[in-house]
């Protein structure tokens, strides 16, 4: 079986194609978006790229041996994109942000289980995005003069510490939304003083946070909106966690945890275009390496500076998941470096 994975790579322009399975690799044809070649005994295979080509007027494209007898690896200059924009502050902000459901006044948040309407123009008067994760942390620069309500640091940064949205104001997290009880009385009921049940069926959809305040995963809901439905898969709550990491602090190694179970998350490059094994496409990616091995790990906390990340056992799985699942359709050289398991994750849309 023929096995591809093809990486754009937009801030030099290339397009590396790596083809595993055949003894020899012949180029049929490539043009615009699609690379057409055929394997030892006429197999063909159409592979979408994820971007236009430059046109070649000097000499035909060939593939070349790789580092073994079925790897083969072509290397191809894409058109330039004036439209591409490589800062790390490109990265998206996340996805069922403010901007996203202003598109239509009329949206509403459901239950992902009964559909119960939990967020819809009946509560919600105001939406507001939340700052970054790491706002407390960026206090010092906010202010020329530190708020000072009191003697010592701690009883000066008090009244600071968690944001105090009004009845009927939704605070909108990357992978969350967050109001007062009053919001969303009608909505949800809290169980053990901690844990938010849906009204309705009584599956969880959150947990009371500080203030106190009412956090309902984005996971577990359904997002209504000119007359579509869109779901969040949970994976992308760790994938949104890492592109804050980058953007916050330009770190580009995380420690995701959860519970008892660890994995060491490096980030290789972010915003390029990749194509897998049966044509699956990622637009826009990320190139992950990772393991959970616990001496990779240890030597990695002692060497880098890493950031921790606490998730759900939930999402930690199915992001976990998901890194394994595209592992495996990477050629066979291409699915480990080192002590790393190689791997891409699509940026929200």
């Amino acid at each position: 079986m023929v096995q591809y994975v093809v990486e754009w790579l937009p801030r030099i322009n290339r397009i590396a194609v790596v083809v595993d399975g055949w003894e020899r690799v012949q180029i049929k044809s490539v043009e615009g978006t699609l690379l057409s070649i055929f394997g030892d005994d006429g197999q063909r295979e159409d592979i979408s790229l994820p971007v236009e080509v430059e046109e070649n007027v000097n000499k035909p494209y060939e593939f070349e041996k790789g580092r073994n007898d079925l790897e083969h690896i072509v290397k191809i200059r894409s058109k330039c994109s004036e439209k591409y924009d490589n800062s790390i502050m490109s990265l998206p902000d996340g996805k069922w942000t403010k901007r996203d459901l202003c598109l239509d006044p009329e949206f509403s948040i459901e239950c992902l289980q009964c559909k119960q309407k939990v967020i819809s123009k009946e509560n919600c008067r105001v939406l507001n995005n939340m700052p970054s994760e790491f706002w407390m942390e960026l206090m010092d620069y906010w202010h020329c003069h530190k708020p000072d309500v009191g003697e010592t640091k701690s009883a000066s940064y008090s009244q600071y510490e968690t944001l105090e949205p009004s009845e009927n104001e939704i605070l909108i997290g990357s992978s969350f939304f967050q109001g007062t009880p009053a919001t969303f009385k009608d909505a949800v009921v809290v169980k053990d003083s901690a844990m938010l049940l849906c009204k309705n069926c009584s599956v969880v959809l959150g947990l009371t946070t500080a203030g106190p305040l009412y956090k309902l995963y984005k996971w577990k809901l359904r997002l209504l909106r000119n007359g579509m439905t869109y779901e969040f898969p949970p994976e992308l709550d760790v994938v949104l966690s890492l592109i804050s990491v980058v953007k916050a602090n330009s770190c580009r190694y995380a420690l995701i945890k959860s519970g008892g179970k660890r994995l060491l998350v490096w980030i290789f490059s972010f915003d390029i275009g990749v194509t897998l094994t049966g044509n699956k496409q990622l637009k826009r990616s990320m190139k992950l390496l990772y393991t959970d091995n616990a001496t990779t790990i240890s030597h990695c906390l002692e060497r880098q500076n890493t950031e921790e990340l606490d998730t759900q056992e939930t999402t930690f799985h199915a992001f976990y998941s998901s890194l394994q699942k595209v592992n495996a359709l990477l050629p066979s050289n291409m699915k480990v470096m080192g002590e790393w398991s190689i791997s891409y994750v699509s940026l929200v849309e």
